[in-house]
């Protein structure tokens, strides 16, 4: 194998291939990417059980072939490098790695037992890279990465609905929803990727213009620009059914100022510890916040509002789930009550908003339902 390829492109792609490697692995070959020196490109590759990723980059390929390295040393090293062209020379001693003044040597690691790729599966459609990057943004709060009793609410459900995609993600506490447009070409199952991997790859969608997705029975796939990931299913029938926690009815509303009442949640925010709640006390007219029953430090805070439906309503909320449910939103937010101890459901104060948020409140002892 011998080649020569920029710098720039190079180590960025092996970055984000980094992020798919564990930390440690009991065999070589789970910690290695692969690479492949065909036609005019390099394709920097990992696979595993659980996902398989894969980068493509143009490239002046002098001769073709291929080679397993260390892949966290790859990208430390290019990451390092210099922007210049780098030569890549690689024989059965090793691969070396040539850039103005600079040299390394990575030693090979058997590629003849290293995982067969997977193919990418059929394309079941696309939707635009900047509104798939900041759906999945916005629905990633909700995701628990650390429940092992129930490893589905791990992950993030896409769920083709016609002309859109609904893409969901709960924790039992919270149940964060948008929907975007997409164009189905294909067969579209619901899918339930696992959370880490999809919000991995979004990263890299919002500078793109499309991303197209395979949605099928076996595997998820998504390809963005020259980069592909294919990754395990987690089983979409054992998600919850959070689609149903969502009350049919409100007993009022309260329309504020998004930006003024995420700065004023925070600010407050600093009088709190531990589990403490943050506490919104409502009127026609203003709104007061205050933490919850803080024996240690007082404060609050007055912003204007509108509630309808009710003249007062006083209910508390854990302070980190109701800023990830205000960050996506800009202007004005909407807050749809029922009672104190049933879910709030949050979204922009637009007829028809395309993303919501349900979020359980803290339920205050000495208050009555």
């Amino acid at each position: 194998m011998k080649l020569q390829v920029e710098q720039a492109a190079l180590a960025d792609g092996a970055r984000w291939i980094g992020r798919h490697i564990p930390p440690s692995a009991a065999a070589p070959n789970a910690l290695a990417v692969l690479l492949t020196a065909e036609g005019d490109s390099l394709t920097v590759a990992y696979s595993s059980m659980d996902v398989s990723a894969s980068v493509t980059v143009d490239a002046h390929v002098l001769s073709a072939g291929k080679a397993a390295v260390s892949g966290k040393i790859f990208a430390d090293i290019l990451a390092s490098l210099p922007p210049l062209q780098i030569e890549f020379t690689g024989d059965d001693n090793g691969v070396e790695m040539v850039a103005g003044t600079n040299t390394f040597h990575l030693g090979l690691i058997d590629t003849d037992s290293y995982p067969t790729l997977p193919k990418m599966p059929a394309i079941s459609g696309a939707v635009a890279g900047d509104l798939f990057a900041a759906a999945i943004a916005s629905v990633a709060p909700a995701v628990d990465y650390a429940t092992s009793a129930m490893p589905e609410l791990g992950g993030i459900r896409i769920q083709p609905d016609g002309n859109r995609l609904q893409i969901m993600a709960t924790d039992r506490y919270r149940v964060a929803v948008q929907h975007i447009p997409w164009a189905q070409t294909g067969e579209a199952v619901p899918a339930l990727i696992p959370g880490k991997a999809l919000v991995d790859i979004a990263k890299t969608a919002d500078g793109s213009d499309t991303v197209e997705l395979a949605l099928t029975a076996g595997s998820g796939g998504i390809h963005v620009d020259e980069r592909t990931t294919i990754t395990r299913l987690l089983p979409v029938a054992k998600f919850p059914q959070a689609d149903r926690a969502f009350p049919k009815e409100f007993s009022a509303t309260l329309t504020c100022d998004a930006e003024e009442l995420t700065d004023t949640i925070r600010r407050i925010g600093l009088l709190l510890e531990g589990h403490q709640a943050i506490e919104l006390a409502m009127t026609g007219d203003h709104m007061t916040v205050q933490a919850l029953r803080n024996t240690k430090a007082t404060g609050k805070a007055r912003i204007d509002c509108r509630l309808e439906g009710a003249d007062a309503f006083d209910v508390a909320f854990n302070p980190r789930y109701l800023l990830d449910g205000l960050a996506p939103i800009n202007g004005e937010v909407a807050i749809d009550l029922t009672t104190r101890i049933r879910p709030a459901l949050i979204h922009a104060a637009v007829n028809e908003p395309t993303y919501q948020y349900l979020v359980v409140p803290v339920r205050d002892p000495a208050a009555t339902p």
